[in-house]
């Protein structure tokens, strides 16, 4: 098995350094968070006592939130996440309550970071009473230093020298890792790093670990398979389930694009997909390989044109502006960030093979 690309090791890095880039490229300044009240001693948020985070994850509310409704980025969308108080009063800490702080950041980016925070508070406060609301408070204004204090992870790239060898490149990722770990320790309680936390961070280091037999010179891929094996036998049941479904569902999607690369009609790749999807399943991914495979045509062409700017003589202004010109041309508004997105990865990939040189 090769080592991961320097493109997708530093598509890792991003994703160990701050769990993706939404908000992250733009973040302004510190917005006043009103700490309505101190938290009060939350005896039933203890470590030991916390459901498993990710079981804890909750579904989408059912009611569309009237704060949201107003903001842009979220009119028309349910509240994700989850807000609730246990028998004492005390906020629930779980997984919904960051997938509930990150649904009102996700509309920072349109409406503004404090308008995004406002909203929140405005429709926190018809979700919880005190102390859990003064709790949430606090908890939020822990959030977004956190958030703050991670854009320096971000901004770190892999070195020349940390790219040249697998080895190297595993030590970077898992200093990254550990760095965030700290910085997440420095900014909550260790009952709240479990709750927010502690799937991501479990997954994480599964990822590294089966980094690091990748680089392992004394197994043979039978082995490599069997020691990944084991360690996915050591994740929690749900996130194993998952992962499982997960390993299953890549496969596919690499023997489905290796069809498509053959040259095999679409025919011949529903054919395939049937052998483990139900037909309503398999005709809605195919559909979804048929977009990914239109966008990727499209993003292909992109790149072509925004080549041949480079070299006729435009200031950086200009050159800017007929980049956003273009990517207007050739993307929906629904598609604009992901394209920022890939660009910036692709800049940095681009920086650190030529300071490799």
């Amino acid at each position: 098995m090769p080592f991961p690309s320097r493109h997708i090791l530093l598509l890792l890095v991003a994703v160990l350094c701050v769990g993706g880039l939404t908000l992250y490229w733009q973040w302004s300044e510190p917005a006043p968070v009103a700490r309505l009240a101190e938290p009060q001693p939350t005896p039933a948020a203890s470590a030991d006592s916390l459901p498993s985070p990710l079981l804890a994850s909750a579904a989408p509310a059912t009611v569309v939130s009237p704060a949201a409704a107003q903001l842009p980025g979220l009119q028309g969308t349910e509240v994700d996440g989850e807000l609730g108080s246990d028998s004492a009063g005390n906020l629930r800490l779980n997984l919904g309550v960051r997938d509930y702080f990150d649904y009102f950041l996700s509309a920072a980016d349109s409406a503004g970071l404090d308008a995004a925070v406002e909203a929140m508070l405005a429709d926190a406060s018809q979700r919880l009473a005190e102390p859990a609301l003064g709790q949430f408070i606090g908890l939020l204004g822990d959030y977004m230093d956190y958030k703050r204090a991670s854009l320096a992870l971000l901004e770190q790239p892999l070195s020349a020298a940390e790219q040249a060898q697998p080895q190297s490149q595993l030590a970077a990722l898992q200093q990254a890792f550990d760095k965030l770990a700290e910085l997440r320790r420095g900014h909550f309680s260790t009952a709240a790093v479990e709750a927010l936390f502690g799937a991501e961070e479990a997954y994480a280091r599964y990822t590294l670990d089966n980094l690091a037999l990748l680089t392992r010179e004394d197994l043979s891929d039978e082995g490599k398979a069997q020691a990944q094996l084991r360690l996915r036998e050591q994740l929690p049941a749900a996130m194993r389930a998952s992962e499982e479904r997960h390993s299953q569902a890549q496969a596919q999607q690499a023997r489905s694009e290796q069809l498509w690369q053959e040259g095999a009609s679409e025919e011949q790749v529903r054919q395939f997909l049937a052998l483990t999807y139900d037909p309503p399943t398999v005709e809605r991914l195919l559909d979804e390989q048929r977009n990914e495979r239109a966008w990727q045509q499209r993003y292909g062409q992109y790149q072509e044109e925004l080549a041949s700017l480079q070299g006729n003589g435009l200031s950086p202004a200009d050159r800017q502006r007929e980049q956003q010109r273009l990517r207007q041309r050739l993307f929906s508004a629904e598609d604009q960030h992901r394209v920022e997105t890939y660009d910036a990865i692709a800049v940095k990939q681009q920086d650190s093979e030529t300071s490799g040189l």
